[in-house]
């Protein structure tokens, strides 16, 4: 039997780092729309697990990036930086004419913030930048 652990691969971290992170934010930010205790009770158990996955990426043993997967980790993260700033443009400009709480919108961009990310680098690895 071997004992030695496994790495985590450059793409399994940013997978879990940010694309399961952010899905788990977007279930808590649908659940903070209902109106229920017990869903708003299951969100909160999503962000905790959302942390324990966050540690986990940064304290398991794993494979340390090559240039390229650090350049494509960079150009995923700036193309999802316009692509959040132009975002909230539009919602600001929508927010004139429509009312709504942007605290309940908050969560969306997070998990929009870290889920763009990761799959722009899935594609980035697989086709390049």
């Amino acid at each position: 039997m071997d004992n030695t652990k496994e790495t985590l691969s450059v793409t399994r971290k940013y997978t879990i780092q940010y694309i399961i992170n952010g899905v788990l934010w977007l279930l808590n930010s649908i659940s903070n729309l209902i109106p229920f205790n017990p869903v708003r009770i299951i969100g909160a158990v999503l962000l905790f697990v959302s942390t324990i996955c966050s540690f986990y990426t940064l304290l398991a043993p794993q494979e340390s990036d090559d240039e390229m997967s650090i350049q494509h980790i960079w150009a995923a993260k700036s193309m999802s930086l316009e692509i959040l700033l132009c975002s909230v443009i539009i919602v600001r400009i929508i927010s004139n004419f429509v009312s709504f709480s942007f605290h309940k919108a908050y969560g969306f961009f997070v998990a929009a913030s870290q889920i763009l990310p990761g799959l722009l680098f899935l594609k980035y690895e697989k086709e390049g930048c």
